[in-house]
């Protein structure tokens, strides 16, 4: 049985480098005003559209890639997976800032720097959520530690905000801040080829899809050693059942017999309108907060990061209370329906009263906050968590553990991926093409927000 140290150890570690994976993404959101203004060719006519097309090829690479690491998590080992990933991460993103040194104006090697960063990005995920299914899919409180596991992004949100800030703010070149947070990846990506453990070629974080569901004592007797008499007969059941059951059990566990499971495609279809608003204010709330004057102060660079740095803050506490309040109670479906439907009324109080002649700073930020909080929980409580819950609910059902999770997973997240796609881009077509400008952006968010909500009301 893996000790509770080395589990403190290699949650840390896997904490850790998701977090370094959202530091070295925040440079992209957080200077396009800049670019807008001064680096060609996003200061021409169509720069909006230009960077929203980066964005979504971006996205569009990091979605592909998601299958296909999946795919290799299953033939080679993860923590080599994940060193990759951090070392690739980390040298697209310093490219990308080089361009600023190098007086690169060509908007293909834009291009190009971002589906390759897209698609190492995705080295990230697949391989350390397997380790931590490993190492802790027997912890009681599962769910609690998975959906905690997604404050990780909000966190590296902040400190790259903070990163991008300090890295203005002394060598005044927007590219330096792609170069330090790209560094600060290839760091971690270090630490974890020291300390980051490697699984055995045999891992298998769940229990034997052959065998029943186990009981409380069953499920106690082997956290505490697992080889006593309870197991060793759970082991003979398992060797005694009957050939053609299996060959049954095997050819019922395919996509379509996933897509039956109860909720899984409401959830789907859930955080697909969550993904598209969240993404869309990932991407294009930096801009929207350097167009603001709010109390006579006209929002810089340095303050649009650390407006956002609260935005990502708002996340990293929404994940939490979420994530405690679905342990406690296993209302998930309430409390995503709760969070989204307010979400969908304080991005509409955001904008409003950024607008107003009385606007305050600090009421305005504990609005972002709420935005934060309310936006980001059910995000992570969808991506991370209900794939399992709703998994176990069906094993409940029919008595044996189903081999499903990985593809109620891609199920549940690739279809949030696709509404990630769509959302930067929807922005940028906005920005460019209409009137309305951030007026109807913060209006698709509401609704997508909205939409999502009402999704989930028969849950």
């Amino acid at each position: 049985m893996v000790s509770r140290s080395y589990q403190v150890q290699v949650y840390s570690l896997a904490f850790l480098t998701y977090f370094g994976f959202y530091v070295s993404r925040e440079p992209y959101s957080l200077v396009k005003m800049t670019l807008l203004k001064t680096w060609a060719p996003f200061d021409g006519g169509n720069g909006w559209l230009l960077l929203g097309i980066l964005d979504t090829a971006s996205l569009a690479a990091y979605a592909l890639g998601i299958f296909v690491v999946g795919y290799l998590c299953e033939k080679f080992d993860c923590k080599h997976l994940l060193v990759f990933g951090c070392f690739a991460a980390g040298v697209t993103t310093i490219l990308y800032g080089l361009a600023n040194f190098w007086n690169i104006h060509n908007y293909w090697y834009f291009f190009i720097i971002r589906i390759l960063n897209g698609f190492s990005e995705s080295f990230g995920y697949p391989p350390l959520i397997k380790i931590l299914d490993y190492y802790f899919c027997h912890e009681v409180a599962r769910d609690f530690i998975m959906t905690a596991f997604g404050s990780c992004k909000f966190l590296g949100i902040v400190v790259g905000c903070v990163i991008s800030s300090f890295a203005m703010t002394t060598f005044e070149t927007w590219g330096t801040c792609f170069i330090v947070c790209g560094l600060v990846i290839i760091l971690i990506g270090i630490l974890d080829i020291f300390f980051m453990p490697n699984l055995p070629p045999d891992a298998q974080p769940l229990l034997n899809e052959k065998t029943p569901i186990l009981s409380n004592k069953e499920r106690g007797e082997q956290s505490r050693g697992g080889r006593d008499e309870g197991r060793q007969k759970r082991q003979s059941l398992s060797n005694t059942i009957d050939q053609e059951d299996v060959e049954e059990t095997d050819k019922k566990e395919t996509l379509l017999e996933a897509l039956k499971l109860p909720g899984i495609l409401e959830y789907a279809v859930h955080l697909f309108f969550v993904k598209l608003s969240v993404y869309v204010l990932y991407y294009w709330i930096p801009t929207w907060f350097e167009s603001l004057t709010i109390q006579g102060l006209k929002i810089t660079y340095v303050l649009s990061c650390w407006f956002t740095a609260v935005w990502g803050l708002g996340g990293c506490i929404g994940t939490l209370i979420i994530g405690a309040a679905a342990f406690a109670a296993e209302v998930y479906g309430l409390l995503s329906t709760a969070f989204s439907a307010s979400a969908s009324v304080f991005v509409l109080i955001l904008y409003w009263y950024s607008d107003r002649s009385t606007t305050l700073i600090v009421i305005f930020l504990l609005i972002v906050l709420c935005v934060g909080i309310t936006q980001n929980g059910p995000y992570s409580l969808a991506s991370a968590c209900m794939p399992a819950v709703i998994n176990r609910i069906q094993s409940i059902h029919t008595g044996r553990n189903e081999k499903l999770v990985g593809m109620a997973t891609g199920i549940i997240d690739g279809t949030g991926s696709v509404g990630a796609i769509f959302g930067p881009l929807s922005g940028a077509i906005i920005l460019q093409y209409t009137t309305w400008g951030w007026s109807l952006v913060f209006l698709l968010v509401a609704l997508s927000m909205f939409v999502a909500a009402s999704i989930l009301s028969r849950q």
